[in-house]
């Protein structure tokens, strides 16, 4: 491909070649290194194709023996331009081409970030964008260091940046330290004294205690809101009389059994799409943030889903031009109204079911048992039970803090 490029660049041309010593002239033209390629019969002749350079050398070849040469086809940007001299609007063109690549390329046109994860990119890019840093800045306002000065700033989570150029594209590669702000909340819970509450009633299964008082055991029932591990310790005297309280975050891992309610309910009948064949391509281009479709609009009467895939545009790897061009694929369809058969209808409300379950599986939740019923109508068709769980069901709340009562001495 590359050499079939570098021909076409020099210009070459097809000839066809007659005579009695052919053979003597295709030996005299590899002895004086004359490239020849595509040699094939041509009548009572032979075609090849040459270079400009050992076409002028084939003369004195062609006198010693006696070969009549034609040139048959000529090929080639040397070629090419001799024709369109004449041409000045399509010169002005490529020069103008030319001028806007240039011009192009001294702008930035994709900021790329790297490493975020507390903040999104486009969290980044908007903050950028108020200090002036966008899509279409020339490269060399941009002043990389103060870039990855100003986000280290405005980002407290953020440690460290590095910000490049490469070709059209603003590199920021950064490193957060996102457990900074689980470590300020563990901080806080611990300096804060905290009672484990429950969120909802259940039944408990088991319970490990690491600091404050277990007010339940295993088997115990609680309902929402009671306080399960107390984050106030009593300060007893001798007598087991209560002086003061001290306080702590408690901390415990409590399981317990509870249940949820399913309720689940779809019509019987439904519509279905039917796509016809009569589906359409039409193609769109985006320059900056501005669209262009080309092609017919579909009907409005006419029902139908739109696909459309999108290309971005790149001159090198790392030059990434603000052109898109993409197409749009429309799929019109019909509306048919069907009925869900028992068995079909027992299917999707096992599905849904299935779908429910999963999700309680995927936050934690372990299922212990499910009674689940499916009541079909010629309307509707309802599914409805108890799924019993286990499960944590624990929050925090503040201790509330207990009034001192101050110890009588003998004298009172």
């Amino acid at each position: 491909m590359i050499q079939q490029c570098l021909r076409y660049a020099k210009g070459y041309v097809h000839i066809n070649f007659y005579g009695e010593e052919k053979e003597r002239f295709l030996n005299l033209c590899s002895a004086n290194d004359i490239i020849l390629w595509k040699l094939m019969p041509q009548g009572e002749g032979q075609m090849a194709c040459m270079s400009i350079s050992d076409f002028k050398k084939l003369r004195p070849i062609s006198r010693k023996t006696k070969i009549k040469i034609r040139i048959a086809k000529k090929r080639g940007l040397p070629f090419f331009f001799q024709k369109s001299r004449k041409r000045k609007a399509f010169f002005l063109g490529i020069l103008c081409f030319c001028a806007l690549i240039y011009t192009l390329s001294l702008r930035i046109w994709n900021i790329h970030v790297d490493g975020n994860i507390t903040y999104s990119t486009q969290t980044v890019l908007k903050y950028l964008e108020q200090e002036n840093i966008r899509h279409g800045i020339l490269k060399k306002s941009v002043n990389c260091a103060e870039v990855a000065s100003m986000l280290r700033r405005e980002f407290p989570n953020i440690t460290w940046v590095s910000a490049r150029i490469e070709g059209t594209r603003l590199f920021l590669e950064m490193k957060e330290n996102y457990n900074q702000e689980q470590e300020q909340q563990t901080v806080d819970q611990e300096s804060t004294p905290l009672d484990i509450v429950a969120k909802k009633s259940g039944t408990v299964m088991s319970i490990v205690t690491r600091s404050g008082v277990p007010l339940v055991k295993v088997g115990d029932q609680f309902k929402k809101g009671d306080i399960l591990v107390s984050g106030t310790l009593e300060i007893k005297n001798d007598a087991q009389e209560t002086v003061g309280y001290e306080y702590t975050s408690a901390d415990a891992d409590l399981y317990a059994r509870t249940s949820y309610s399913y309720y689940d309910e779809f019509p019987m009948e439904y519509e279905e799409r039917i796509y016809t064949e009569d589906q359409k391509d039409s193609w769109f281009f985006t320059v900056m943030n501005y669209r262009v479709d080309i092609g017919p609009s579909p009907p409005e009467d006419q029902r139908y889903d739109q696909v459309a895939t999108t290309h971005p545009l790149y001159l090198t790897e790392n030059f990434v031009l603000p052109f898109t061009y993409g197409t749009i694929q429309t799929l019109p369809y019909q509306i048919e109204v069907r009925q869900y058969t028992k068995e079909e209808a027992a299917t999707k409300a096992n599905a849904n079911l299935y779908m429910f379950l999963k999700n309680l599986t995927q936050k934690g939740v372990e299922i212990y048992r499910k009674n689940v019923k499916i009541d079909t109508s010629e309307s509707t068709c309802i599914t409805k039970g108890k799924i019993q769980v286990t499960e944590k069901i624990t929050t925090t709340a503040p201790v509330k803090i207990q009034e001192v009562i101050p110890e009588r001495t003998s004298e009172e």
